[in-house]
């Protein structure tokens, strides 16, 4: 099957990767920043959206068919794309640390670190978090897709919209009633069974984006939207929890979903705009890199921080010219190998 590509929501991938990136550095480096802890964690809801959006048409093809083959092979393909160089990364980083085998280790290895609760000792691979959402999506997700349409003899576009709605539904009742937001971040933000919507809403924003009006006047009008959100889901991520427990449980998660699927779609719009083919391929090759700059930049801040006699802007530099010659040689030598053996979808 060919698969679509976005241009300028691959870039915005690779800003979001690399924002990631920059941010663990400085942080790192200069302590503990409150607004660039936000400007990460928005970054990292970007992806979540991103994720959603760009696989809408495999997963629709997985529960058109109705039959567990294609949601197999829709798993194949994810876990080929995902998994090999998350375990070298893992691996790497393991032995960098002297974590390799280590009972933390195993947890990460089969992406249960986060599924229920923090279950770590120590949480030497902070980023599989986000990761370990990823992959149960994959798994429960489509499933949850493919049984309903079956008990339920579905066969509609909007039956999915329908179908992830309620799946949302249930996963907000589930972290409205069972999370613990004294510790919002390790308990709430980064658990598995509290976060599997932040990916629906992009799966939903695929299949809206075309029942939008796109006149320029709207697209002003959703620009200035964007602009006015992203101060609010700001101001979102700086509140007192302890003073609106209640309040920040309904508004945030989806104040913060509508926030990435405003810019994604933003990308959306401007991608109809441009036809120069070497900005587009420019912009698709970033989004290729951008998952090995998320994985490996945590162990190049670890290899970087030993290096503190040298003054900050010359870290810094090294840092982004050692992780694009990383991710570019590991996209061309591993990746792309791994990629090109997947298997095709049955007809």
């Amino acid at each position: 099957m060919h698969k679509i590509r976005y241009s300028f929501i691959d870039q915005l991938r690779f800003i979001a990767a690399f924002t990631v990136a920059i941010t663990h550095l400085i942080i790192v480096q200069k302590g503990l920043n409150v607004n660039l802890e936000i400007i990460s964690s928005m970054s990292v809801e970007i992806f979540f959206i991103i994720s959603g959006f760009v696989l809408a048409p495999q997963i629709l093809k997985t529960i058109k068919t109705k039959n567990l083959i294609n949601y197999k092979i829709f798993l194949i393909r994810r876990w080929y794309r995902t998994i090999p160089l998350y375990l070298l990364s893992l691996i790497l980083t393991s032995i960098l640390l002297g974590k390799l085998f280590t009972f933390d280790f195993f947890k990460y290895f089969f992406f249960i670190q986060n599924f229920f609760n923090n279950s770590l000792n120590v949480d030497f691979f902070s980023i599989a978090w986000s990761l370990s959402v990823e992959e149960w999506f994959y798994i429960i997700f489509p499933l949850f897709l493919l049984i309903s349409f079956k008990i339920f003899n579905l066969n509609k576009a909007d039956h999915v919209v329908l179908v992830t709605i309620f799946f949302i539904l249930i996963i907000f009742l589930i972290r409205f009633f069972y999370s613990d937001y004294s510790e919002w971040g390790s308990n709430v933000r980064r658990i598995v069974i509290f976060r599997l919507d932040s990916i629906a809403f992009g799966f939903i924003l695929f299949f809206v984006k075309d029942k939008i009006i796109l006149k320029k006047i709207n697209n002003m009008i959703l620009i200035l939207f964007f602009l006015i959100l992203s101060i609010f889901v700001f101001k979102i991520f700086e509140m007192n929890i302890s003073d609106n427990p209640h309040l920040f449980k309904v508004i945030f998660h989806y104040t913060v979903a509508l926030w990435g699927a405003s810019i994604v779609f933003l990308c959306y719009i401007f991608d109809k705009y441009i036809t120069n083919t070497s900005f587009i391929n420019f912009n698709l090759y970033l989004g290729k890199i951008s998952y090995s700059i998320y994985l490996f930049h945590l162990m190049l801040i670890y290899i970087i921080s030993t290096l503190n006699f040298l003054s900050f802007s010359l870290l810094l530099g090294l840092f982004i010219f050692f992780q694009i010659i990383l991710s570019t040689l590991l996209y061309h030598y591993f990746e792309k190998p791994i990629l090109n053996s997947r298997p095709n979808y049955s007809s």
